[in-house]
């Protein structure tokens, strides 16, 4: 209703690609607030005992935390595609 009323979206695969479009973007930003919020939480002590090496250290932290986007990656492919490839909507028509 808020993308017909307020967007003024006329059609119905107008709404659900104007859905789509934001819900991407939501997953693109928590995943690298989450990585980012990880590395930081992980590395903060360091970072208050060297402020001016903030990007050092971050750069040394960041590809710690690459097992949870990789995992990330992984159950979204494996359990996400299949789903989408089947349609399961579209069969049961």
């Amino acid at each position: 209703a808020i993308a017909v009323h307020y967007e003024g979206r006329t059609t119905l695969s107008d709404v659900q690609a104007s859905i789509m479009g934001r819900y991407f973007y939501y997953q693109l930003a928590n995943i690298y607030i989450t990585v980012t919020a990880g590395s930081i939480y992980s590395s903060l002590a360091d970072v208050l005992d060297r402020p001016s090496a903030i990007l050092e250290i971050l750069g040394t932290k960041l590809p710690t935390v690459v097992g949870y986007f990789i995992s990330l990656l992984i159950t979204k492919i494996l359990a996400g595609l299949p789903v989408i490839i089947l349609r399961f909507g579209a069969l049961s028509r």
